[in-house]
């Protein structure tokens, strides 16, 4: 049998419901379209989402489309096995549809409230439909700054944003955010996650030193190379501001420790100061980042902190019943540079079950000698990826053989694929999973599984199976 378009099953319902409602449009082009996407939205959003349509089309020719209102629970349940797109109430955004051989988009924020997802496969097995790509590429314009834009026309969304950053500062930020530098490498992160790279004209990366990290950013992010490269010098400690001033960014991310902030505020550019040494300000910056940059970089950012307080629950109630919480040693970029219990290290040691060795020490980077780490005789010794630091450099070492971990042979060093795990980004939730695996080998974390969610969920990037199972050996 031939299956039938899902814009013939669109057409065919909607004149139903109109036989029967006599309240749904249907604009005049749908009789004539061969290939259009049906647009099926509720009646509140209807002109905003008709803008957004023509908008999207003046730019993509080849985007032909039919919108369709509903105003009831009745009429979208009607409506929606022939649409291509839907908007719907945020309380409506689980769509009351099952089909086969067919997907659902993640969900897309455009306004505060309003939902918006596509449906996206036609086919069974690996194939896509062709017109897949403009059903993504319009709703991805639409949670843009040029969909932001014409939300902000019609009043639907502020001009300016106020915020108080993680520095205590208040903030004004002209919207729609479209050019951000990231002077805070751990920042640029939280970028990604929200869904808002493309706006990144330049930035730091934490740990991006080795051709693997980099080789890992191209894959997810083709633009990589530019952001990367746009400025000669873009750290926490130094910035070219001549450079800076030229790229005209909207708003430059800083960490709220760095020396040059006051700088770049006297060229009228605002600063976000972020701090996030800990699980609530990691998640805190999320938020931050999310308020800056419009409602769907807001709603992927709660999504985020609700997977973040998700995970450290579960990995909680699996661990808590273990007699034992190993002691950890966490090495620095040397071997006798360890962590304070002011650091974000420790309280992920704590979230994955274990007990950190040296959390009475206060302030950054501390500096030990070996016999304070004999006395402490940890269990377990962590090494980072950073700086330099190896597993050899302490178990080929004879003078450490006196530390329990080392003759039990549990020093790990953590992974990285693009930033290290230990680090206040938001890729640090895995580190907390793979930790507590290795704390807690008994236990089932489902570490590659969880590796392959995260990088499709907040990357956007289908990382295979054994590429994540080499990251949670």
């Amino acid at each position: 049998m031939t299956p039938i378009h899902p814009l013939t099953r669109f057409l065919g319902i909607a004149m139903a419901m109109l036989i029967v409602l006599g309240s749904i449009p249907l604009p005049a082009q749908a009789a004539t379209q061969t290939a259009e996407i049906a647009i099926l939205t509720v009646a509140s959003a209807q002109a905003i989402v008709e803008e957004w349509a023509a908008a999207y089309a003046a730019q993509q020719p080849e985007f032909a489309y039919s919108v369709v209102s509903f105003s009831s629970a009745d009429e979208l349940t009607a409506l929606l096995p022939g649409a291509d797109v839907v908007f719907v109430e945020e309380t409506q955004a689980e769509l009351p549809i099952d089909f086969e051989c067919r997907t659902i988009s993640r969900v897309y924020m455009p306004l505060p409230g309003l939902a918006a997802r596509y449906l996206a496969s036609q086919h069974c097995g690996d194939s896509i439909a062709p017109d897949t790509p403009l059903k993504a590429g319009f709703l991805r314009f639409v949670v843009s700054a040029d969909g932001q834009q014409i939300a902000i026309e019609r009043e639907l969304l502020p001009e300016v944003v106020e915020v108080v950053d993680q520095g205590g500062v208040t903030v004004r930020i002209p919207q729609p955010v479209r050019r951000i530098v990231a002077g805070y490498g751990v920042a640029t992160y939280y970028t990604y996650v929200v869904g808002a790279r493309d706006r990144i004209v330049a930035a730091g990366y934490v740990g991006m030193g080795g051709p693997a990290a980099k080789d890992a950013m191209r894959r997810i992010d083709p633009g990589f190379d530019q952001r990367f490269t746009a400025m000669s010098v873009i750290g926490q400690q130094e910035i070219n501001v001549e450079e800076l001033a030229a790229l005209r960014p909207d708003v430059v991310f800083a960490s709220a420790r760095t020396q040059w902030i006051s700088t770049v505020e006297e060229l009228g550019i605002p600063v976000i100061r972020f701090e996030g040494e800990t699980p609530e300000r990691l998640k805190e910056a999320m938020t931050l980042t999310g308020a800056i940059l419009g409602p769907d970089a807001a709603n992927r950012a709660a999504e985020f902190n609700n997977l973040y307080d998700e995970t450290v629950t579960r990995i909680g109630a699996q661990t808590a019943a273990q007699p034992i919480r190993p002691r950890v040693y966490f090495s620095g970029t040397t071997p006798l540079r360890t962590v304070s219990r002011d650091m974000y290290q420790t309280a992920m040691i704590e979230l994955a079950g274990g007990v950190s060795v040296s959390q009475e020490l206060t302030g950054y980077w501390n500096d030990v000698n070996l016999e304070q780490v004999a006395l402490w005789d940890p269990d377990v010794i962590f090494v980072p990826t950073y700086g330099g630091a190896t597993v050899e450099a302490i178990t080929a070492s004879e003078e450490w053989q006196i530390v329990r971990a080392v003759q039990e042979g549990r020093v790990y060093q953590l992974p990285q694929f693009i930033s290290p795990w230990d680090t206040p980004v938001p890729d640090s939730l895995l580190g907390i999973i793979w930790m507590a695996q290795k704390l807690h080998p008994d236990q089932n974390l489902d570490c590659a599984a969880q590796v392959q969610s995260f990088y499709h969920r907040f990357y956007e990037y289908a990382m295979p199976a054994e590429e994540a199972q080499a990251l949670c050996r």
